[in-house]
């Protein structure tokens, strides 16, 4: 598999082979650009249309720089956490620059003029008879920027694995009172566990059909309901999980049924929002075969209200709070996109020209909302909460698929959305000016991205899911060239899940750190990575 990042131009997205084509707004009704010709994004086209400068607005932040710097990265030895790392001009170590015992199995090494040098590394516990790995070459530059001297994160990384079977979603939960951030998974069979965040010690695992063993499998639409989060002042942390016949929550702690709710359809979808303002959250759930919407309860799963929908909808519902409005946006497969307040009555939709196949992503530009949703072959802004077409980016031949991502990146104060395609495409596309800073390859197995710091460079880094024997790829948020690949072993190290795309989260550590958790690429079960300290700045959105 190639990893490539392709930068003709900051303004351009030619490896995507992308057509911008921009809107017009006229009293109040959308009127359609032709479309560019070429195949490709031409310079100063947009997402969004340019910011009208603001006098009165206060400085925005800057973007983080960095200095010139080596980030070196070793497997390292089991039981070992502290390094002597050397780094010198020459490969016999004569004129050595740098020597100092460091944590963890990388670090950043600052302060270096640009030249050639060799590093090397060596458990810092020997007293006597050091040896040393064998040394490596790296090039730094005069860019400001780190220069990784490996970008490979071996199968033997510190962290754990649990055999759960193939994950088909995890979310981070603090289900039990301590401050360890646990997790909560869902199988391809529909089963719902909850492990240890610190170990991946299994504390509750839950069937899809509570019924004797041997009955009714699972509808394959039930293994797309991601466990929903909610907290009870009384009762504390409890998760609602789709169930035969509708969806039921289970005390987070122990993984016990504390209430049931019966839904027409299969529950494909939903969120836990606070819909009417009263700083209470409101339980969304969207079911399929009928297409259904419904309020729920959160505390006792009683039904509040229920809407039919006119079709399927594409990813989950999205919470929604600007411009003076409440509620919930839907992406409908069919091209159209809704707002829906706490009645569950239509608020205010949207007409697109392709079908819709990401869930709406609300984010920001300054004071600015807006609407971010992916297409059949591009990805579509749209301001809020009128829900008018601002602007789309075209892929031709390509799709957008999964969901959106979002986080401000390198600290300027505006966030960065992370889109990945049909072909395996990452994208990141700036929300300050509307263009797409960089386009990266590799992105196959990938639903979503997440975000860390995982070279040092005091900007956030976009992670996905690998293929085959790659777990995790981190791609720089500065430029997208490759700065982390996290190995894979093992029995299935080289197998795939026939097509099926993974997910990733990362939530920070109790030690400073942080984990990188998702499914692994063979889909024998869950598998967590420890992040170096301060790596972990924002999560995924």
């Amino acid at each position: 598999m190639t990893h490539r990042t392709n930068q003709p131009r900051r303004l351009t997205l030619g490896a995507l082979a992308l057509a911008s084509f921009l809107f017009a707004m006229h009293g109040g009704h959308v009127i359609h650009a032709q479309k560019k010709s070429g195949g490709k994004v031409k310079p100063g086209a947009k997402l969004l249309p340019t910011p009208t400068p603001d006098p009165n607005q206060a400085q925005k932040p800057v973007a983080t720089q960095m200095p010139p710097s080596i980030l070196v990265r070793w497997q390292g030895k089991p039981g070992v956490n502290r390094y002597r790392l050397q780094l010198a001009t020459d490969e016999k170590f004569e004129d050595v620059v740098f020597d100092q015992a460091v944590e963890g199995r990388q670090y950043v090494v600052k302060d270096l003029p640009p030249g050639n040098y060799f590093w090397r590394v060596a458990p810092a516990a020997a007293e006597t008879s050091i040896t040393y790995s064998r040394p490596e070459r790296v090039t730094l530059g005069s860019e400001q920027k780190v220069e990784v001297a490996s970008v490979v994160m071996p199968a033997d990384a510190t962290g754990w694995r649990v055999a759960t079977g193939e994950v088909a979603k995890v979310a981070p939960a603090s289900l039990r009172p301590g401050g360890v951030v646990d997790f909560v998974g869902l199988g391809a069979d529909g089963r719902v566990f909850a492990v240890d965040g610190a170990s991946g010690i299994s504390l509750w695992t839950s069937r899809y059909n509570t019924a004797a063993a041997g009955q009714q499998s699972p509808s394959p639409k039930a293994v797309t309901f991601e466990p929903l989060v909610v907290g009870d002042p009384l009762r504390g942390t409890y998760v609602v999980v789709a169930t035969q016949g509708g969806v039921r929550a289970l005390l987070g702690d122990t993984g016990r049924e504390t209430w049931r709710a019966n839904l027409e359809g299969t529950a494909v979808s939903g969120v836990a929002a606070d819909l009417d303002g009263d700083n209470k959250q409101e339980l969304v759930v969207v079911t399929e075969g009928p297409e259904m919407f419904y309020v729920i309860n959160p505390l006792s799963g009683r039904v509040v209200t229920s809407q039919k929908l006119s079709g399927e909808t594409a990813g989950a519902p999205h919470p929604f709070d600007a411009g003076g409005r409440r509620g919930v946006l839907l992406g409908m497969k069919s091209g159209r996109v809704e707002l829906r307040g706490a009645d569950g009555q239509v608020v205010a939709e949207a007409k697109i020209d392709e079908d819709v196949t990401t869930a709406p992503l609300v984010t920001r530009r300054g004071e600015m909302a807006f609407m971010a949703v992916g297409g059949n072959s591009a990805l579509w802004a749209l301001s809020v909460p009128d829900l008018k077409v601002l602007g789309a980016i075209r892929a031709e031949d390509d799709s957008v698929r999964g969901t959106l991502a979002s986080a401000d990146v390198d600290g300027d104060g505006s966030t960065e959305i992370v889109m990945v395609t049909k072909k395996g495409r990452v994208a990141l596309v700036s929300t300050d000016d509307g263009t797409v800073r960089w386009v990266a390859e590799g992105g196959e197995a990938a639903a979503s991205a997440a975000f860390a710091d995982v070279n040092g460079d005091n900007v956030l880094d976009v992670i996905v899911p690998g293929a085959g024997s790659t777990f995790a790829l981190g791609f720089s948020g500065r430029d997208g060239s490759l700065v982390m690949r996290v190995e894979e072993s093992g029995k299935g190290g080289g197998q795939s899940l026939g097509g099926r795309t993974r997910s990733l989260v990362v939530t920070p550590a109790l030690g400073g750190g942080g984990w990188l958790v998702g499914g692994d690429p063979s889909g024998t079960g869950l598998r967590a990575v420890e992040l170096p300290k301060g790596s972990v700045k924002t999560a995924s959105k």
